[in-house]
């Protein structure tokens, strides 16, 4: 009955959702996916009797996070096969390069519950893993009743999730009490699960996989074209409107630094064309690093990133990094990504999507936090005339790094007596 309930719930919703789904051309890629329709290629695939290992990472940052735990369980159970799974397109396209032969990568379905039992059905994982915590009733439902481990590996549920939640914890709670294990990032994580009515017995505290992540390979990065005297700042996976308002910054601390240099990696590369017109509104020069020529040193002020899985590696060039959706109100993105290559680094106020990690990194001395444009200006002013200052930020965010690593080896602990049946 709750799968009837959920599918009447869900259908009432997509009379809203689907429209905007559809107008949204990039989205429309997987929709024959999300629908439980795949290609025989992939259907030969699943049906070649290797056992099936299904993980799901929404997007790019949930997918960067998996990569060392795909690395462990491609190294413990090798004779399987992995679906990876994402809803955006970006996520799928770093999806595609962390796919190895016999992998397969597709759209996640939607949360009905004939679509689920048709994937179900066809696919026939033998575990499903479901990175952070995107709770799915009718998946965590069916899995449960066809008896297929369901795992949640680096589970979160942040302030804004947690009210959400709330509002329908008698709905979560049948589904929660189907899965078999939770990996939780944190005792608070933990509590926040239990008291929506996931079984306490079946969960483990085995910290943040993204701290983890360092140790995963990194895409090759491309020329920078910044000069020896030259520093460069560079703005990490920024949302609307924050390229303008860095740009804005940047022109006022260029006429006071004249060596100056900013990389914009916007976080959706289909606005990069977009964030360049931006830039020459306000007379300076922009380079795509996707273009077939080289950037040179001293010329274009202005970098624009368009090219998907160089970013972590670009942070090596930098002097300052800028972590963006933490200058809007989208709630910033992961700063562990700079912390590793020793970077100084600062966000804005709105990172409630990594508040436990944010709070950590300014406890540690590893971060600083602005609050807003105005303070933007004088922060990056300030360290950019204290390089003992930057160096002092940067190796506290390494070392921080380096203490908390240690969750592949936790979460493949928890994971052992499921990928033991595999074998």
């Amino acid at each position: 009955m709750s799968g009837i309930f959920l599918d009447i719930i869900y259908l009432l919703l997509s009379l809203f959702y689907v429209p905007a789904f559809l107008l949204k051309g990039r989205h429309r890629l997987g929709l024959r996916q999300r629908c439980g329709v795949f290609s025989p290629e992939i259907l030969r695939q699943w049906a070649d009797g290797r056992p099936v290992i299904w993980l799901h990472a929404v997007s790019v940052g949930e997918i960067h996070a998996a990569e060392g735990l795909i690395q462990a369980i491609r190294k413990r159970n090798p004779g399987s096969r992995l679906v990876l799974s994402t809803i955006t397109p970006t996520g799928n396209s770093v999806a595609q390069r962390l796919a190895q032969q016999g992998d397969s990568v597709i759209y996640f379905p939607f949360d009905v519950s004939f679509v689920v039992r048709r994937v179900l059905r066809q696919m026939r994982p033998r575990l499903i893993i479901i990175m952070e915590t995107e709770l799915w009733p009718n998946l965590m439902h069916e899995a449960g009743r066809q008896h297929i481990p369901l795992v949640i590996a680096n589970g979160r549920i942040s302030d804004r999730a947690y009210a959400r939640y709330r509002l329908i914890a008698w709905l979560l709670r049948p589904a929660l009490q189907r899965i078999s294990w939770c990996c939780m990032q944190s005792e608070a994580d933990r509590r926040r699960i239990i008291s929506l009515g996931a079984e306490p017995r079946r969960i483990t505290v085995t910290g943040n996989l993204k701290f983890d992540q360092a140790d995963a390979n990194v895409g090759p990065l491309p020329e920078l074209g910044i000069g020896k005297e030259e520093r460069l700042i560079i703005a990490g996976s920024t949302h609307e409107p924050e390229e303008e308002l860095i740009t804005r910054v940047f022109l006022k601390l260029r006429v006071r630094y004249p060596g100056l240099r900013l990389l914009l990696a916007p976080r959706h590369p289909h606005r990069s064309q977009e964030v360049a017109a931006m830039v020459q509104k306000h007379q300076l020069s922009a380079h795509l690093l996707s273009s077939e020529s080289v950037p040179v040193a001293g010329t274009a002020p202005v970098l624009i990133l368009d090219v998907m899985g160089v970013l972590r590696q670009a942070y090596r060039k930098a002097a300052i990094v800028i972590i963006g959706g933490s200058l809007v109100k989208h709630g910033g993105q992961n700063p562990i990504e700079a912390a590793v290559w020793g970077k100084p680094i600062v966000f804005g106020p709105h990172m409630f999507n990594f508040s436990g990690i944010s709070a950590l990194f300014l406890r540690q001395d590893a971060a600083v936090q602005t609050s807003g444009a105005a303070d933007l200006e004088r922060t990056l002013a300030g360290l950019l005339d204290d390089r003992e200052r930057c160096r002092r930020l940067g190796d506290n965010a390494r070392t921080l790094v380096e203490a908390q690593r240690g969750s592949v080896s936790e979460v493949m602990k928890a994971l052992a007596p499921f990928l033991g049946t595999l074998a």
